[in-house]
């Protein structure tokens, strides 16, 4: 089974984030300039690996990323469990039809009106989704590629799902070899 998680580029959440600083409440945060050239190197990376399609998390940081990396080479699925966990402004989404406007290649209908984590909002208005709910996500997702066999495949993801999946912190960009336990 070859699987590659891929973690999405630089955004802009993650140029000026400080956890010492307050959430700089960027929502859904766009890649950076630099993020766009991570996104180029890893082109270079994963055009030696044998790929047939390449599984995105709707965030648009996670769409720029593997749009830049693979452009229009591979067919997309848009999955919502590979969504990052949410712990700040960044990490909540824009809906399906905001996501249909500013990717008009791309389907969205299947995703719920809020496909990120909902639940008791915190101080800044943001519901903070539990370890153990993403835990259980990535566990469940871990399951479904090995029910469902996928393989040579590129899974466009998030730091926290990785090491939820993996035990790694990825950087921006790190393409990681996975195979599900």
């Amino acid at each position: 089974m070859t699987i590659y998680l891929i973690r999405h580029a630089q955004s802009a959440f993650n140029a000026v984030y400080d956890p010492n600083e307050p959430d700089p409440m960027i929502f859904d945060a766009p890649i950076t300039a630099l993020g766009e050239s991570q996104a180029r190197r890893a082109r270079t990376e994963v055009s030696q690996l044998n790929l047939v399609s390449v599984i995105v998390s709707p965030f648009t940081r996670t769409l720029q990323t593997a749009h830049l990396i693979f452009g229009n080479q591979l067919p997309f699925q848009i999955n919502a469990l590979v969504r990052e966990q949410l712990c700040n402004s960044c990490d909540v989404g824009s809906p399906p039809h905001v996501l249909a406007r500013d990717h008009p290649h791309l389907n969205f209908d299947h995703l719920d009106e809020c496909w990120w984590h909902d639940g008791e909002k915190d101080h800044r208005g943001i519901s903070v989704e539990p370890h153990e709910a993403l835990q259980a996500r990535a566990d469940g997702f871990a399951e479904f590629l090995k029910r469902e066999q996928v393989h040579s495949t590129a899974i466009v993801t998030h730091g926290n799902f990785i090491r939820a999946l993996t035990g790694i912190q990825p950087k921006n960009c790190e393409v990681i070899e996975f195979a599900p336990r």
